[in-house]
């Protein structure tokens, strides 16, 4: 199997267990696509640079809002409310992403 029909395959398998998913697990579903999709675009910014030997580029990963709420134990609703004040991604309307390292600097500084 040459690496385009096990790209293929890959897509299909995710298509198909996203098809079985139950509804409570779409959400972190999304969240994890969002990441997946920052991943590969900072791979493709990294591959495509102008420099010949592009350095290796260490992504954020990022949080979604069930995952802040139980590292900081705040509720979504002051998530959403404090968002402005917060380092945060937002690349839909209903996913609000969290860079893991600004997030836990951010929480650090009000702690002092």
């Amino acid at each position: 199997m040459n690496e385009q029909q096990t790209f293929e395959q890959i897509v299909t398998n995710l298509e198909q267990m996203v098809g079985q998913a139950s509804a409570s697990v779409v959400p972190l579903l999304v969240g994890a696509f969002s990441r997946l999709q920052a991943t590969v675009q900072l791979r493709l910014k990294s591959c495509c640079a102008d420099s010949p030997t592009p350095q290796p580029v260490q992504a954020d990963r990022y949080l979604t809002v069930p995952e802040v709420m139980e590292r900081f134990h705040v509720s979504a609703q002051w998530l959403y409310r404090h968002k402005r004040q917060l380092p945060h991604s937002q690349p839909s309307r209903k996913v609000l992403l969290f860079p893991e390292k600004a997030i836990e600097r951010w929480f650090a500084a009000r702690k002092a």
